[in-house]
């Protein structure tokens, strides 16, 4: 596999790159986010302006599966499209990459459309890790510690289209270091079609 090729500096808690074997450096005791910045694929995306847009009436779907259960369902669940295959693929890749970087028979997926912000407020989860990326409209938002002697800290955008990895306080030996982020604005006028994979226990 190709090595990942390091994008420009973070703050020392944050890692990514443009390779996907970036989000294996998760693991690494002092990150709690890592992403990897991805090109968008025309094909994935058409479909989730379609999932997106008011002729669809499509809100959430969610369940817990294996990995090898992701793709069927997501057929059962997806409206039809010419482009429905290329983003059901998207999706079960993401799941398979999930699974098999923690070892985890059994995921959470969600899968919805943001008219609203889901988590307006700064928080951290209590969840190990937390996979999440979205499709279309603004992404995860994250926020560095506020430097000694400032009430301030610096707020983040991930980039577009780019799969991330959020750490969260039940992390193992993580507790009260959990990264600091929030949903970012959505509306009718600009959704947000937002997944995102969860240990299932």
């Amino acid at each position: 596999m190709t090595a990942a090729l390091a994008l420009p500096a973070q703050p020392a808690h944050v890692c990514s790159g443009n390779q996907p074997v970036i989000l294996s450096e998760i693991y690494r005791p002092e990150l709690n986010l890592v992403y990897w910045q991805r090109q968008a694929e025309q094909a994935v995306l058409n479909y989730a302006r379609f999932l997106a847009g008011s002729e669809c009436h499509f809100t959430s779907k969610s369940s817990v599966l294996s990995e090898p259960e992701v793709a069927d369902w997501l057929n059962d669940v997806l409206p039809e499209h010419p482009d429905k295959a290329a983003f059901t693929e998207d999706v079960a890749l993401l799941a398979d990459m999930f699974s098999c970087l923690f070892d985890l028979p059994r995921i959470g997926v969600r899968l919805q459309v943001l008219q609203q912000a889901m988590c307006p407020k700064f928080h951290v989860d209590k969840v190990p890790c937390r996979l999440v990326t979205t499709y279309t409209g603004a992404t995860t938002e994250w926020r560095e510690q506020a430097v000694a002697g400032s009430d301030t800290a610096a707020e983040h955008f991930v980039p577009p289209y780019s799969v991330v990895l959020l750490k969260g306080d039940g992390w193992w030996q993580n507790e009260g270091r959990g990264i600091v982020h929030r949903s970012p604005a959505a509306s009718p006028e600009d959704p947000r079609v937002f997944l995102s994979f969860d240990f299932a226990n």
